[in-house]
């Protein structure tokens, strides 16, 4: 094997590695932005089934007690603010989740 055909076997080795690393870096950099995507669309769902179901709570209460709309009005903001809450701390995990 002469000198420069070793050498070139030798770019092309490195060549090969350098490709290799950077397909595993894309891939998995692509994964975790799909991720992400993906958790923060479960962020409207965390905050809208709270909200709801706090309002649906209200109106029973306000069928069974016949306080108009107080009760739902106090369960659905109650349940907006829980909702909202689960979707900050969500939202904070994640990015410190995602600057290891």
């Amino acid at each position: 094997m002469t000198r420069a055909s070793r050498t070139d076997g030798e770019a092309m080795r490195k060549s090969i590695e350098r490709f290799g690393a950077r397909r595993a870096r894309w891939k998995s950099e692509t994964t975790r932005t799909i991720m992400l995507a993906a958790a923060i669309t479960g962020l409207g769902w965390l905050v809208a089934v709270p909200a709801v179901a706090g309002f649906l709570t209200g109106r029973w209460l306000d069928a069974r007690f016949g306080t108009g709309i107080v009760l739902s009005a106090g369960a659905g903001l109650a349940g907006l603010v829980l909702g909202a809450f689960a979707a900050w701390r969500r939202v904070g995990a994640l990015l410190r989740h995602r600057e290891r």
